[in-house]
């Protein structure tokens, strides 16, 4: 199965609010019937990928259909028309491994929708689609990916998994909000518009990278609305994104781009509306060759320009906030750096605390919101999470924990345990960038004798190589004093100066 879910980001963030609608009552009377390669499957049933059904299925089935929740298990659901589709309702897709619905583009002139939901075509009896679980769903179509029409005023949520959508006219094609939360990846590709839907809602450390083939005039992403806090990533042949509402962004970065150097708007936002950044960094324009910095996104949302990860220069001046960073500090430069491309908050509204100890927690976090961020460039997800019984679900670093530990960019302490708020030493995070650059399959060639610091010999065996990669990449410094204090707690400063060498000094050279 295609691992074009392991590419991913440089986004995006933008919020939007609506004008008022009428209200929808929203139908939460549950999905009854599913229908699996011309298989229909009602409560309790079960379908595996060799064709066969059982009456009475199971969580061993690829695909079990019980209670309005439809699990997929490793599914590979091919079919010569639609390969899935729900009847009205609420439903839930739970994922458990990789899975892959695929519709052949021989039937029906090759207009086929691999996925159709609310398939009774009646607004009235319309319900949300949840998409959540562990693991990653390729969707594939010679026509439309995802349908979900008639279906206003109701919600398809996809919640801490991860989707793609590759669809040769749309890949969703949808009346509902579309709304990514959680952990959530989604990428969505097609030759018109990737996806037309409702309001677009991206929650924090949530991606979607949208784009629209080249050279087939097509608007990317068209809604009736943004709102988000998460990563956008938008490329359209006409308008990057067309938006029949207000954009609001308050979190986040976002690249938003046209490719045709025409007269083409990278927002085409209809009158009346309006387009608000809170302070963040929004980006968009014609193309990379064109750069120009937008300074007032607020009133000239229609603006060219485009702003790239790896070049400072390129981005809107930093306004400091905190008030524990002058300008003057040593650190300044790689607080604004860390603080404007959204990898690293302060710890209150107008505190960096850059002296303060990093800890485990934070630590991953960073790399997990380098992830999603930059997920075109940075992204890695295998599908797995791990758990630790020092980790409940309910704690903010949940997520960022649970797909470190599954992707094997950072190990537990020891008896499953996590230890998310011991202080991370700097021997360790060289250990954690170290882990992830070989996971994005970067060069970790780099490498430097140690016997320059005068406490070489403290570094810990198991460090030894992250850390002589570490110096040698330019990632990591010594002391003023001369020395690499390898089990010193790392602070938040510390932290900022690494992350910007780690982006600009690894991430920057690309993969072997």
């Amino acid at each position: 199965m295609k691992k074009q879910l392991l590419s991913a980001v440089l986004a995006v963030c933008m919020t939007t609010a609506l004008l008022p609608t009428a209200a929808t009552a929203v139908n939460t009377q549950k999905t009854t019937t599913v229908t699996i390669a011309g298989k229909t499957l009602t409560d309790g049933m079960g379908w595996n990928n060799d064709g066969s059904t059982t009456t009475a299925g199971s969580a061993s089935n690829n695909a079990y259909f019980k209670d309005g929740v439809l699990y997929l298990k490793d599914a590979n659901i091919k079919a010569q028309g639609t390969a899935l589709s729900a009847s009205n309702g609420s439903l839930t897709i739970s994922l458990d491994g990789d899975s892959c619905i695929d519709a052949d583009a021989t039937a029906n002139n090759g207009m086929i929708e691999a996925v159709v939901f609310n398939a009774d075509d009646n607004k009235n009896t319309a319900g949300d689609v949840l998409i959540q679980g562990e693991g990653m769903l390729e969707i594939e179509s010679a026509y439309n990916g995802i349908v979900n029409d008639h279906s206003t005023g109701t919600k398809l949520e996809i919640k801490d998994v991860s989707v793609s959508i590759r669809g040769e006219n749309s890949s969703m094609k949808m009346d509902s909000d579309l709304t990514l939360s959680g952990g959530a990846m989604l990428v969505a590709t097609a030759q018109n518009a990737c996806i037309e839907a409702g309001k677009l809602t991206i929650t924090e450390y949530a991606a979607l990278h949208a784009e629209s083939d080249e050279g087939k005039g097509g608007d990317a992403i068209s809604c009736t609305g943004v709102e988000t806090k998460g990563y956008l990533a938008v490329y359209g042949d006409d308008s990057a994104i067309a938006c029949d509402g207000n954009v609001a962004v308050t979190g986040g970065t976002a690249e938003v781009r046209v490719r045709r150097s025409a007269d083409v708007p990278a927002w085409d936002v209809t009158a009346g509306h309006t387009v608000s950044t809170s302070g963040m960094y929004v980006h968009a324009g014609v193309s990379s060759l064109d750069a120009k910095q937008v300074t007032d996104f607020d009133t000239n949302y229609a603006a060219y320009g485009y702003a790239a990860i790896l070049q400072d220069s390129n981005w809107l001046k930093w306004e400091n906030g905190f008030e524990d960073v002058a300008s003057t500090d040593w650190f300044y430069a790689y607080v604004s750096y860390v603080n404007q491309h959204s990898l690293m908050k302060g710890v209150e509204a107008t505190r960096f605390s850059p002296n303060t100890t990093t800890t485990r927690s934070q630590a991953v976090q960073i790399l997990y919101a380098l992830s999603r961020q930059y997920w075109v460039q940075y992204g890695i997800d295998s599908g797995n999470r791990a758990s630790f019984v020092d980790v409940p679900s309910t704690e903010w670093y949940a997520n960022p924990v649970r797909w470190a530990g599954g992707n094997g960019v950072v190990n537990g302490v020891g008896e499953n345990r996590f230890s998310p708020d011991a202080p991370v030493t700097r021997e360790q995070f060289a250990q954690i960038l170290y882990n992830f650059t070989a996971k994005l399959g970067y060069d970790v060639s780099a490498s430097a004798e140690l016997t320059q610091f005068s406490d070489a010999d403290q570094v810990s065996d198991w460090a030894e190589p992250a850390m002589k990669w570490a110096v040698g990449a330019g990632v990591m410094h010594g002391t003023d004093i001369g020395t690499l204090n390898p089990g010193g707690a790392m602070t938040r400063a510390q932290a900022a100066v690494m992350l910007r060498g780690f982006i600009q000094n690894t991430l920057s050279s690309g993969r072997t």
